[in-house]
This record gives C-alpha cells, sequence and structure tokens, in this order.
C-alpha cells in the first residue's frame, strides 16, 4: 500500500510559513514606504475627478432641463405669434374682401345709373326723332291735302302742338 503523510500533507511546514510571511512584511514595509502615499494620492484625485464629473453632469442636467424649458416656452411664443399673425392676416382678408365688395358694389350701381342714364337719353332721342319724322310727314300730307304755302307756318305749329300733345300722352 501507499504510505501517505496526511498530516503532513494538511500542516505546512513552520520554516516555509515563516519565509513566507517574513518576505510579504518586507513586501508590504517596502510598498507602505514607497508607493502608499502615492497611491493614496492618486485614489484621492480619482475620487476629486469622479466627484467634480458628478457635480459637472448634474449641472449639465439641470442646464439641459432649463434649455428645455425655455425651448418649450420659446416654442410656446412662437405658436401664440404664428396664431396671432393668422388671425390678423384673416381679418385683413376679410377687411379687403369688403372692401373689393364694397368698390365693386358701388362700379357696379355707377355702371346700372350710367345705363340707365344713356338708356334714357336714347330714348329722349328717339322721341325726339320721331316727333320730328311726325311733323315731316304731317307736314307732307298737310302740304298735299291743302296745297296752300300761306299756311304752312300756322300748319306746323298746329302739327308741333298735335304731337307735343301725343308725347305728353305716352309718357
Amino acid at each position: 500500500m501507499i504510505d501517505i503523510d496526511i498530516v503532513g500533507q494538511l500542516l505546512p511546514n513552520p520554516l516555509t510559513m515563516i519565509v513566507q510571511l517574513c518576505s510579504t512584511l518586507v513586501l508590504f514595509l517596502l510598498m507602505k514606504t514607497f508607493l502608499w502615499a502615492s497611491v493614496q494620492d492618486f485614489l484621492a484625485k480619482r475620487a476629486e475627478k469622479m466627484q467634480a464629473d458628478l457635480a459637472e453632469s448634474e449641472q449639465a442636467k439641470q442646464e439641459a432641463l432649463s434649455d428645455r424649458r425655455k425651448a418649450l416656452e420659446q416654442l410656446n411664443e412662437a405658436s401664440d405669434r404664428a396664431e396671432e399673425i393668422v388671425s390678423a392676416a384673416v381679418r385683413q382678408a376679410k377687411d379687403e374682401k369688403e372692401t373689393i365688395l364694397t368698390q365693386a358694389s358701388r362700379e357696379a350701381d355707377a355702371e346700372r345709373k350710367k345705363a340707365r342714364e344713356q338708356i334714357q337719353a336714347e330714348r329722349q332721342e328717339m322721341y325726339s326723332s320721331m316727333r320730328q319724322e311726325m311733323i315731316e310727314v304731317a307736314m307732307a300730307a298737310a302740304g298735299k291735302l291743302i296745297s296752300d304755302q300761306n299756311s304752312v307756318d300756322l300748319d306746323r305749329q298746329a302739327v308741333d302742338a298735335f304731337v307735343k300733345e301725343a308725347a305728353g300722352n305716352e309718357q
């Protein structure tokens, strides 16, 4: 069988253990003497930098929230201004529409009045022309009937009075 020293394997050699503890102590003392201050400074600077980064990120967050609020306010102001501009444009368009309609109505009334006056003038001219023709026809008829040149002026006055009377009844 195999002879194994279990107790010897479980318990370390005391001399090896003392040498290892001494070398660990020497390493610890060397590290403490030469590296401990610089490691502490490095860790302190690292902690300060982390704190500064945290503070900076919090400040950036606050600035971002402030900028967001300002942007929302500007958006609302722009929206209000846009509504004001649109309502002003609508009002102006309505005013211009009313002005154009009023002007068109005036122009149409003026054209109607002008057309009525023109029709009235043409009617008067037509009546005048008809009277003249009636007088000439009556004079020609009276001249043929009477064949007397002495009473032409009397006949003309009589026919003229007759035409005026007839024209007065037509209107």
